[in-house]
């Protein structure tokens, strides 16, 4: 039997008037914004089925702090009185938005703003909550993201461009991306319709640390297109740790974006507008589907941390010290005569060594009726994503990284990931099988909340 269940939206524009340090790829280079060439957002979707209410978010920056969603949490349920496992917070990943790890006065000041937004848009979600039946579909892209850990021609593996690429050519991917979409779309009586998208890949095509720009990415041209096909529109970052918006085989990567390596404005807008003809495409194909009551459950993974490289914590801190002086040619040289496979391996062997034994993932999913959300806060890769899917009991599972907290190790890659190495497997601090460890906690969860149906 159906429930009768209600939805509602709220947005707010939450770009920094200022400027600020740039997180996403180059953080450490010191990147400051100098142009916001897109809008960030913070969007809201409530939906309640008139006992409980969940609110599912979309926020335009790389990550969200273990303190800002504690914080945010917090002045939700004082305000709106939604507790905490109904709130799900999830970060689009753009790679232009402002550096949340930086100690810096315009970051602490942007933060600020951030939360209230956040909190100030529960209130107007739930008050914009209108009957809403749902309706589901799905499609693929096609050539818009790219497994970026290459096959080279030696037979080694390269992980993004941290591969030995100048002296072995790339052959291939080491897997075909997921390139699913699922749309979900709450029809309501009289009120604009919402539209909650789920895809993956990292949105970069505004050039990562070689720019200065502000941006929501290749998710604003995707937003306004949608918007401008009179629905609201909230993006869900899939699990996207091993996945780019473009290749480094540039003949394949040309064939759908041919401005990318002439022009980065213009290549991430053209990418979100072929997102959104995918979107638009599958909307005619969408069904109604049966909701029912919201259940919630908050699930904690708790793991070892792999304290293998501590020993190498006196090497790791002679190449940061040269990258810290600006002698970054020097650094990552030296990085690898240390045995690190990037600078990047060397700052994570670092961060690592101070952390405790042991860290508990703190993941979660919501259920209604045939659609259910479960996520976690790490970079899971595609194939997590892909597998949680194919084993959920629902018709239609979002599942999501990037949400309801900042990385617990960064990437999780896949034990074959770890066989291959590289960048993503270097910078987890965990041992092989994480991945597949949260991919089995997400199924139980999705059957736990199958079965409470």
């Amino acid at each position: 039997m159906s429930v009768l269940l209600k939805a509602g939206f709220a947005k707010r524009d939450i770009t920094p008037a200022y400027s600020v340090p740039l997180g996403g790829y180059g953080s450490s280079d010191g990147r400051m914004s100098k142009e916001n060439i897109d809008p960030l957002f913070v969007s809201c979707v409530a939906v309640s089925d008139g006992e409980s209410t969940v609110l599912f978010y979309q926020v335009d920056v790389t990550d969200i702090l273990n303190e800002c969603i504690d914080a945010c949490r917090k002045g939700i349920f004082e305000t709106c009185g939604v507790p905490a496992e109904n709130i799900f917070i999830t970060a689009t990943h753009t790679h232009s938005s402002p550096d949340e790890n930086n100690p810096a006065e315009s970051v602490k000041r942007f933060l600020s703003e951030m939360n209230e937004a956040i909190i100030a848009t529960a209130s107007e979600a739930i008050a914009d909550l209108e009957e809403a039946q749902m309706y589901i579909g799905k499609g693929k892209t096609q050539g818009l993201n790219y497994v970026r850990r290459y096959i080279l021609s030696d037979g080694s593996y390269g992980a993004d461009n941290y591969g030995d690429f100048k002296r072995n050519e790339i052959i291939g991917h080491e897997d075909e991306p997921d390139e699913e979409m699922q749309v979900l779309r709450w029809k309501r009586v009289s009120k604009k319709d919402i539209l909650m998208v789920n895809w993956q890949s990292h949105p970069h095509r505004t050039g990562g640390f070689r720019t200065p720009y502000l941006s929501s990415d290749l998710i604003h041209h995707f937003r306004v297109s949608v918007e401008n096909a009179n629905f609201h529109f909230a993006y869900f970052q899939g699990c996207a740790g091993n996945l780019n918006p473009f290749s480094r085989l540039r003949s394949e990567d040309m064939v759908q974006n041919p401005h990318y390596v002439d022009d980065a404005k213009r290549g991430h807008a053209h990418h979100g507008k072929k997102l959104a003809k995918t979107c638009f495409d599958i909307l005619p194909s969408l069904r109604k589907v049966n909701s029912g009551k919201i259940r919630t459950l908050a699930v904690g993974l708790t793991q070892p941390i792999n304290h293998e490289w501590d020993p190498k914590v006196p090497d790791a801190e002679k190449a940061l010290a040269l990258w810290d002086a600006g002698k970054s040619d020097e650094a990552k040289k030296l990085s690898l005569e240390l045995g690190f496979n990037s600078i990047y391996h060397a700052m994570y062997v670092i961060r690592h060594s101070k952390l405790p034994e042991t860290m508990t993932i703190p993941m979660g999913g919501v259920s209604m009726g045939d659609f259910a959300f479960v996520a976690a806060p790490n970079e899971l890769y595609d194939t997590t994503g892909k597998y949680v899917k194919a084993s959920s009991p629902f018709e239609m599972t979002f599942v999501c990284g990037y949400t309801n907290g900042s990385h617990y190790g960064a990437y999780l890659p896949t034990i074959k990931a770890f066989a291959h190495g590289g960048y993503g497997c270097d910078t987890c601090c965990f041992k092989a099988g994480i991945a597949e460890k949260v991919a089995d906690t997400m199924i139980e969860t999705l059957v736990k909340l199958y079965q409470g149906s």
